[in-house]
């Protein structure tokens, strides 16, 4: 077992939290290259990677193509071998020269900064990492190992990383990834923009930035819809572009980087043709109405202004075929002074909204809600649905809301589990009408809240947004691991749901912990679901030896045949059906999935994060 003592939050990070009004967090970075890490570190196909130039200026590129090009080397040391472009990719210079010719470059002391994002578009999977750079090679494909007149070289890279952190998949449009050779050659270099440079960066759904902090750097993206990124007139001298700040894990370590060193590199990929921009610059954090007045309907945003650009043709060593887009995209936010064309290109965008049709008590917090689609749409089992509820909570810009200060950065879009199976083949349940979905959910927030208070008013029609249905978390057997294993905590029973009618019940193996005074939740499953109770092992936590209605569902849960445990889950419960499970599904929250995950180790085990 590993033991590490937490990061604390540096004071860019704690001035950004303070100013949004973010309660106080734990910083989920480890100081360390995590196991979670190293597996995504290999099944990445991209690579995002930041440094630094000898002026301190953070510069950003990508590489990549297959799986495997980077994997962990023991120690927190990491070994990358990837195809190059073997000249005018920024970072490759800062990194190892701009005249390489395979020499072995050395860094000296604790080593030159860098920091990476390993990301996985087909999946929205990404994590961060942040180090130090040990050595470096850029060498030539050919085998006499010459550099002279090649195009394409081969990067090698090992660098020590000290900090690493997964990231949710909000904003990430989905992409399949395949290799291309390089043929780089420099369009332009102004820092003053061409139009091609402009309409690159108005064309793209994704970019890649590092931030410094003096001490560390951060790689990260930024992504949206198509134009998310919108280039300020020009006025003569540098390019200013701004992008708006979404919603997110409210962290704050590219913005905390900004605050103490107003810098940052950034690099807008072409994934059709493999050209790529890349620039450095100074950068302006705009807040509430300085961020309103530049671009409307936006409480944060980035306000940039490049100092160095190079736009370089077919520098990438990768093309990706575009798949489906996020449905955490907002629709694009168009400048003050380009509102005309903001107005004409969203009118006819169609927007999908669901009717709250019926509203089920489980329990005290927690209750089953159905929809209806306005539109046809469908969904698969084990898949999320991103409901925008910003049209009835979303009331423009306000200096100041004390009575809920976290709206002022929030977007009102969340995504819930849906509950209910879905219509279609293999497995179809018709319970429900073909246009119609159900989520059982917990009121726990601004959004959650609003429903509840809806969902019992009777003759009262409310609608909300619908921008898809997502995720890919489906619980299975099959003939070669029948048995299989689903281990939850409280409403992280809901992705089970779904599949129940698919999985074969005497082959699963049911763990799910409880508070008490949500049994009603266990009791309405059992009910629902024939079989379910033998294949239910209850951890039941909270009882309130004086609360009735505690004791008469606990007797509910136990003459339906549940076993029942009056304690928390603990390693040993795991042990004894090591022998019989081939597959564990996990969800449950990141301290006891974190557990878990130690007491399963050697095991195959799927989960999905539920923290955005």
């Amino acid at each position: 077992m590993t033991f590490y003592q937490a990061l604390e939050f540096h004071d860019g990070e704690k001035l950004m939290q303070k100013k949004l009004h973010v309660p106080g967090l734990d910083n989920p970075t480890v100081p360390m290259l995590s196991p979670q890490a190293a597996n995504m570190l290999q099944r990445a196909p991209l690579l995002a990677f930041g440094t630094l130039d000898p002026e301190g200026r953070p510069w950003t590129t990508v590489w990549g193509g297959n799986t495997g090009f980077s994997k962990p080397l023991g120690n927190n040391m990491i070994g990358i071998r990837t195809s190059v472009a073997a000249k005018l990719d920024p970072v490759v210079e800062y990194l190892v020269g701009s005249d390489a010719k395979g020499e072995v470059v050395k860094e000296e002391g604790e080593g030159r900064l860098l920091s990476g994002l390993a990301i996985d578009l087909g999946t929205r999977k990404r994590v961060k990492l942040a180090g130090k750079m040990m050595a470096g090679m850029l060498g030539s494909e050919d085998s006499d190992g010459s550099m002279e007149n090649i195009q394409q070289g081969v990067l090698q890279l090992v660098a020590h990383i000290d900090e690493s952190l997964g990231n949710c998949p909000k904003y990430l449009n989905k992409r399949d990834i395949h290799p291309a050779a390089t043929d780089p050659e420099l369009v332009s270099d102004s820092a003053t923009l061409d139009q091609k440079a402009m309409d690159l960066i108005h064309k793209v759904d994704l970019m890649f930035l590092s931030t410094n902090s003096g001490s560390h750097m951060d790689t990260n993206h930024r992504g949206g819809s198509p134009g998310f990124i919108r280039c300020l007139p020009q006025e003569g001298g540098s390019t200013q572009f701004v992008y708006p700040e979404y919603s997110g894990n409210r962290l704050y370590q590219s913005l905390g980087n900004m605050i103490l060193e107003p810098k940052a590199g950034f690099c807008f990929p072409d994934f059709e043709t493999g050209d790529c921009l890349f620039v450095t610059g100074t950068t302006e954090i705009l807040f509430g109405r300085d961020a309103a007045e530049i671009m409307p309907r936006s409480n944060l945003a980035v306000r940039v202004t490049i100092t160095a650009a190079r736009y370089v043709a077919s520098v990438l060593p990768f093309r990706g075929d575009t798949g489906e887009f996020s449905p955490y995209n907002p629709i694009v936010r168009y400048l003050a002074t380009e509102q005309a064309a903001s107005r004409a290109d969203t009118s006819n965008q169609n927007q999908i909204t669901a009717k709250l049709l019926e509203q089920t008590i489980l329990t005290p917090t927690i209750s089953r809600f159905r929809f209806s689609l306005s539109n046809a749409a469908t969904f698969k089992a084990g898949q999320y649905v991103t409901i925008d509820a910003s049209e009835h909570l979303d009331f423009g810009y306000s200096h100041m809301r004390d009575d809920d200060p976290r709206s002022l950065n929030d977007d009102f879009v969340r995504t819930f589990t849906v509950s209910s199976p879905p219509g279609l083949p293999p497995h179809p349940s018709k319970r429900l009408a073909d246009d119609e979905f159900e989520i059982t959910i917990r009121k726990v927030g601004v959004v959650t809240d609003l429903l509840f208070k809806h969902g019992l008013k009777k003759g009262a029609e409310f609608e909300v947004g619908v921008k898809g249905f997502g995720g890919e978390f489906v619980v299975e057997q099959t003939e070669e691991k029948p048995v299989v294993a689903f281990i939850a905590a409280g409403v992280g029973i809901t992705p089970l749901m779904p599949c129940l009618t698919s999985l074969e019940l005497g082959s699963l193996r049911l763990l799910w912990t409880l508070r008490a005074a949500d049994l009603g939740l266990a009791l309405d499953m059992i009910k629902n679901t024939q079989g379910l109770a033998q294949s239910l092992t209850l951890f039941v936590t909270g009882m309130d030896p004086a609360s009735d209605d505690d004791k008469r569902s606990l007797k509910n849960v136990e003459e339906h045949g549940v076993q029942v445990e009056y304690r928390r889950m603990e390693k040993g419960d795991l042990e004894r059906l090591m022998p019989e499970v081939r597959r564990w599904y996990i969800c449950t929250g990141t301290g006891q999935r974190s557990a878990v995950l130690q007491w399963l180790s050697g095991q195959e085990v799927l989960y999905e994060d539920y923290n955005f």
